[in-house]
């Protein structure tokens, strides 16, 4: 059976929907699937990577850049013509849509000679479907179309079901399927060299407290936020240090807000990781938070990194909505906080720097429920196995017109 992911982020690009895109292609190939990925070539035919990807990913080169990026709609329509050939030359029995730009550019097509099934995390139908965007509203039909056209409609979190069904897809096609994180996450011992080789490249003490967010550098993602709870935390702890881990169009806004708020000096931007180093910086840290928020008609579905940390054993403090009400227990594996309210989150690494104990008793609890829910095993399992049951349920109508 030959699945094409079609994804409109993918590396060398990073991010949760990027990293996401390589691992369900490495982990349906593992699980006996043909895999081959149609992904944005960000101004090039061929990465210098690719070929160590482990699969075989064809290129579309000016997508991801220049007038694809700039000019609306014109990623959609660039993508819906080399889907269009991929899907001629490879001849898919299952296409595997990521990204809500793949999803309108996959309604696009005249016909379905494959069975098509989207990867929903959230965000795609709060800005296309219930967002007050005119120009994302427009791709609400052509994905309305794919959903239609699908036997299946894969959602991250049960949040997303609900937005799921919000925007009219039946109850009957969603299946909610849990993102996992690699079992090197979760069972690899920290290294004490790299951490240590962490700290004197930033030039944090040894005894300092870190509170660490890894993720592009947004509004949605709250960093804002954390820097206006430091000055309350410093009181207290005045060794204290906050890394923002990633890059992002608002870092310079945040590096504003740092100094006027004054803690410039107690912030770090590190600018992007590359996932394989992301482990050595959740080791360095005490606390992961990202009191993440509704911005910009877009929501978190369910956050990767919510689950690499606590992999990692990390306490977790996290946004009350959205996914990450599932991926943190409340009180349990960390806490769960309004967003917008500085006092909340100062709070809430406050109870944690007070109490070690607690802290490190959360970060258990969080390693064995990830251990427990979200496993890269489990997850791969539960993809292939309902890609093969779409496949046949499918089969003799997915040809059709929608």
């Amino acid at each position: 059976m030959k699945v094409l992911i079609y994804t409109h982020e993918f590396p060398p690009v990073l991010g949760g929907l990027a990293t996401t895109s390589l691992k369900l292609a490495r982990g349906l190939l593992a699980s006996g699937l043909g895999v081959s990925v149609l992904a944005p070539g960000y101004g090039k035919s061929v990465h210098e990577g690719d070929g160590g990807l482990g699969v075989g990913v064809t290129r579309i080169p000016s997508l991801g850049s220049g007038l694809a990026k700039a000019v609306p709609f014109a990623d959609i329509l660039l993508g819906r013509v080399h889907l269009s050939r991929a899907v001629a030359a490879e001849r898919p029995d299952a296409v595997l849509f990521i990204t809500e730009e793949a999803e309108a550019a996959g309604g696009l097509l005249s016909s379905y000679p494959f069975v098509p099934i989207p990867r929903v995390a959230g965000s795609g139908i709060t800005t296309c479907f219930l967002g007050n965007n005119p120009l994302k509203r427009l791709m609400r039909r052509p994905m309305a179309r794919l959903y239609r056209s699908s036997p299946l409609v894969i959602a991250v979190s049960e949040s997303t079901r609900g937005l799921l069904r919000e925007a009219g897809v039946p109850a009957g096609k969603i299946k909610v399927i849990y993102n996992g994180v690699e079992d090197e996450m979760l069972s690899k011992a920290p290294d004490a060299a790299k951490v240590e080789a962490l700290r004197r490249k930033y030039d944090i003490p040894p005894r300092a407290k870190v509170l660490i967010t890894v993720a592009r550098v947004l509004p949605r993602k709250g960093q804002d936020t954390v820097i206006k709870a430091l000055p309350a935390v410093l009181r207290e702890f005045p060794d204290t240090y906050y890394m923002i881990v990633g890059d992002g169009r608002y870092v310079q806004k945040f590096k504003e807000l740092a100094e006027s708020t004054g803690v410039s000096e107690r912030v770090i931007f590190t600018g992007g990781v590359g996932h394989s180093d992301v482990a050595c910086y959740f080791d360095l840290s005490d606390i992961f938070v990202m009191p993440n928020r509704y911005w910009n008609d877009k929501i978190e579905g369910l956050p990767n990194v919510l689950l690499e940390a606590s992999a990692r054993g990390k306490p977790v403090i996290a946004g009350n909505h959205g996914g990450s009400v599932e991926a943190v227990g409340d009180g349990v594996t960390g806490f769960l906080v309004d967003p917008e309210s500085a006092g909340a989150v100062s709070d809430a690494a406050l109870k944690l720097f007070r109490a070690p104990g607690l802290a490190r008793e959360m970060g258990e609890r969080g390693r064995a429920r990830v251990s427990g829910r979200h496993t890269m095993k489990g997850m791969m399992e539960s993809y292939a196995s309902a890609i093969r049951a779409a496949v046949e349920s499918g089969r003799g109508g997915a040809a059709r017109d929608a």
